[in-house]
């Protein structure tokens, strides 16, 4: 059976690259920022995103596979856990980023080469980056948290640009 991914309101997609987009500028501008601080705000990206997932797969309006949903209280409930606990998490933080990316970007790469949707290049460049960044979390060791940032801020720029574009096109083509 395949699965469709295509959501009616392309904008929801938009906000999440927006918000990658803010996020990679405060985190290249402000180098110094404490690792503490930007766990706190991947928690908050991560609550917001999940909750904006389940309300998603839950909308009967949607045709959403059920692992949307599971996503989504998964998404929560690690925002929350960031948020709460980002001390004794800052200490795993960049593993567990690289764990994530690598997660969700394979499993998104999964579902692009599965469904080959109308912007498939977009697709596949975009879950790239997340494999990417995975990887390097998980394999290179950085020194200090200023290279950590960067790299994160520098990531989240290009994730949400290509999000923003890949929705630009979804709106141009559905016009």
């Amino acid at each position: 059976m395949k699965t469709t991914v295509r959501f009616n309101n392309p904008w929801i997609i938009g906000v999440q690259g927006f918000i990658m987009i803010l996020f990679g500028m405060a985190a290249i501008v402000n180098p110094e920022i404490t690792l503490n601080t930007i766990t706190r705000f991947f928690g908050i990206l991560m609550l917001v995103s999940g909750v904006f997932i389940i309300i998603l797969a839950k909308s009967e309006s949607e045709n959403i596979p059920i692992f949307w949903f599971y996503e989504g209280i998964a998404n929560v409930v690690m925002g929350l856990l960031f948020i709460v606990f980002p001390k004794a998490i800052a200490g795993f933080f960049v593993i567990l980023i690289g764990i994530i990316a690598l997660i969700i970007g394979i499993r998104n790469l999964w579902l692009v080469v599965n469904n080959k949707p109308d912007f498939m290049i977009l697709g596949l460049i975009r879950n790239a980056i997340l494999i990417t960044f995975g990887l390097l979390f998980l394999f290179i060791p950085f020194n200090g948290a200023i290279v950590i940032i960067n790299v994160i801020g520098f990531v989240a720029l290009i994730y949400g640009s290509v999000t923003i574009f890949m929705v630009y096109k979804i709106l141009q083509k559905n016009r």
